[in-house]
């Protein structure tokens, strides 16, 4: 009897797209709402509002959800963008540097990435952005100026501080979180137009890179696992959080690029995204069978005629591709990254050969996004 009454409550219950949906509605409600409403609500409504999430909880549970009680998708904040693109203009400066020489900057990074207590100053950049390029190695002669532009990354949803000079002919570009005082970027490609190379084997161009990276004021013990030759000048170089053995985030990397022929470091870009990794102890992955029938039960009319041609466990950052947000092509990114299987399809013997990966959460089940191309 008692697996009758189960039996007829589970079938009796709403889908579980609708259900994580009802979930997330009352969760958003509950957080929009303003702090003077939430005093002025009467018990019996706090009551009620508490009652509704653990009631779909627990109805999520009972279909082996149980995770959404901790972390699910949010809804994403769309942006449009301007005459720059994803970047927001605020401020424009010149400095001359012979006087912000007897005025050096005072404040202090803040550690861990925390953001600063007080409002980082330009001055404060220049100092870092300066002393950084002279520790890689491309200034070896103080400039006589340089420009700081602060900017919204509309896609990241960050405050940013950016600074450039010119050596020469080099246009040089340093760019820091500004609230957190994070390296977020360099740029100062170069080119030699003659003279013998610096490295002659692409093991030593390698341990070049590694001498740079490990000289670079960013997150320290990641592994090399990807090198790209562009050309014979251009090599880029990623270096990534090592998660578990074997797997590798590219949203926690630093990607260095190094001149083999000239020596040089010519730009870097560092990824901050971290892992949240809340299941419960003891509460294991979805298998990759749940992972596919989560796919096809959800995606039927996306995947019909497709081939599942690869699954991996990695971690993968949630972009809305393929869920109920879909639609508008500007959407600001996630600030974490998750467990994710990864599934790669493909629909061959067609005019073209088209290809997707969808992610679903390793945990949670819910689709986080993917990816297609044509």
């Amino acid at each position: 009897m008692k697996r009758e009454i189960q039996k007829a409550y589970q079938t009796a219950a709403p889908e579980r797209a609708e259900l994580v949906r009802m979930y997330k509605a009352v969760l958003n409600r509950a957080e929009a709402a303003p702090e003077r409403t939430a005093r002025s609500a009467s018990p019996l409504r706090r009551l009620a509002v508490a009652a509704a999430v653990a009631a779909i909880a627990a109805l999520l549970a009972s279909v082996g959800y149980a995770a959404y009680q901790h972390w699910v998708l949010p809804a994403p904040t769309t942006y449009e963008l301007g005459e720059g693109g994803i970047y927001q203009e605020h401020t424009r400066k010149e400095y001359n540097l012979a006087e912000l020489d007897s005025h050096p900057a005072t404040e202090t990074k803040p550690a861990n990435g925390a953001e600063a207590t007080e409002p980082l100053t330009d001055e404060f950049f220049i100092q870092e952005g300066l002393e950084l390029l002279t520790q890689v190695g491309i200034l070896d002669v103080r400039p006589e100026q340089l420009t700081v532009v602060r900017q919204e990354n509309l896609f990241w949803s960050r405050e940013e501080a950016e600074l450039s000079l010119d050596r020469g002919e080099l246009h040089i570009t340093v760019t820091y979180n500004a609230e957190t005082g994070k390296l977020l970027s360099l740029h100062g490609t170069d080119w030699q137009l003659e003279g013998s190379a610096a490295c002659d084997t692409e093991a030593e161009a390698a341990a070049l890179a590694q001498r740079y990276y490990e000289a670079l004021p960013v997150e320290q013990g990641y592994v090399m696992t990807q090198v790209e030759q562009y050309d014979e000048q251009y090599w880029s170089y990623d270096f990534c959080r090592e998660v578990e053995p074997g797997v590798f985030s590219q949203y926690e990397m630093v990607r260095v690029a190094v001149n083999p022929v000239s020596g040089r470091l010519t730009g870097c870009v560092v990824f901050y995204v971290p892992l949240l990794d809340d299941h419960e102890p003891g509460q294991e992955r979805i298998s990759q069978e749940q992972a596919e029938q989560i796919a096809q039960s959800s995606l039927p009319e996306l995947l019909e005629g497709m081939e599942l041609v690869r699954a991996e466990q990695s971690i993968g950052l949630p972009n809305w591709c393929f869920t109920e947000y879909a639609g508008s092509p500007y959407r600001r990114a996630s600030n974490v990254t998750r467990w994710v299987w990864a599934l790669h399809y493909e629909r061959r013997n067609s005019e073209f050969d088209d290809e997707l990966v969808l992610l679903v959460d390793c945990y949670t089940g819910e689709i986080l996004g993917g990816d297609t191309t044509k």
